[in-house]
């Protein structure tokens, strides 16, 4: 039992992450009519015809499903995450409907909500806890289909929300507002995620000795250097090619390196969205927790 109790970080990561889409759904969202994709959305759309029926409630029942597949590919730990995250979005949604309107203007409105939806969902990702609803739902579809990013696959479950409000409230307008606070939720959410790990690539092709620079550069930047040898075609004669991979600060340095003791080289430079390793601490939304726990266990 003790193995399925998470870490009070992630607990705090769950309340905090749910805390935000409540507000950003009560403050910005449901008074504008904006059904920006999600199970909130689908429970706004559902409220509309039946009020007596909450939001929070129609979330708690379209997430049984998704608890069950949630359960097989996640594990035990996750999907309780998933319930407890639901269970907070749920109350929190519905508690916090006295709050007032903030803007009429619904172009506002859907900028703000899609700002504090990536947020949130950026917050439940990095803690290793699930949100509720389309949330999990992409997680879960990014561990199975991996040639999309998890702020795309959580677009494509929206979409068919958005759909739907249209037929509820009969306000095209108000489509397209929720398509661009989803599309802006889905930028948010994978520049919290990959944004804050953003290195940059040097590929440095030198007929230097190598040993040189790369002594260099760890001294200075400490930094890892690879070593690829390396034909250029036009004189068919050999080379080096050092890779290595910096810090945004620490591109300069790199630089001022390798005009000083590489002034011949040819040199690439690339940003690279995302880096795992050592020195880089990256958040891979393609591996499904329960391997990245098993594996973590394996180290102890």
């Amino acid at each position: 039992m003790k193995k399925y109790i998470g870490k009070p970080i992630e607990y705090v990561a769950l309340i905090v992450g749910n805390l935000i889409y409540a507000l950003g759904f009560n403050l910005f969202l449901a008074p504008n009519n904006i059904a920006a994709g999600g199970f909130g959305g689908l429970g706004l759309v559902v409220n509309h015809f039946v009020p007596q029926i909450s939001v929070g409630t129609v979330v708690l029942i379209l997430s049984i499903p998704v608890f069950i597949w949630s359960f097989v590919v996640q594990g035990v730990k996750y999907t309780l995450s998933a319930l407890l995250s639901t269970i907070a979005f749920s109350l929190f949604t519905d508690l916090f409907t006295f709050l007032p309107n903030v803007t009429e203007n619904k172009l506002m409105a859907a900028a703000c909500g899609g700002i504090t939806y990536g947020l949130a969902a950026a917050v439940l990702v990095r803690g290793r806890v699930s949100g509720s609803g389309s949330d999990l739902l992409g997680r879960l579809l990014v561990t199975k289909f991996r040639v999309l990013s998890l702020g795309t696959f959580v677009i494509i479950v929206d979409v068919v929300v958005i759909a739907l409000s249209v037929v509820a409230f009969k306000d095209l307008e108000g489509a397209i507002y929720a398509g661009a606070c989803i599309a802006l939720c889905g930028y948010v959410t994978d520049a919290m995620i990959n944004g804050f790990n953003r290195a940059y690539t040097f590929e440095v092709i030198t007929k230097e000795d190598p040993k040189v620079i790369a002594d260099k550069i760890w001294e200075k930047i400490d930094r890892g250097v690879t070593l690829i040898p390396v034909k250029g075609m036009y004189k068919n004669e050999d080379r080096n090619m050092l890779m290595v991979v910096v810090s945004r600060r620490q591109v300069y340095d790199m630089k001022d390196i390798i005009r000083e003791y590489a002034p011949d080289a040819f040199v690439t430079l690339f940003a690279t969205n995302e880096i795992m390793g050592e020195g880089f601490n990256g958040v891979d939304v393609t591996v499904p927790i329960k391997k990245l726990e098993e594996e973590e266990r394996k180290k102890l």
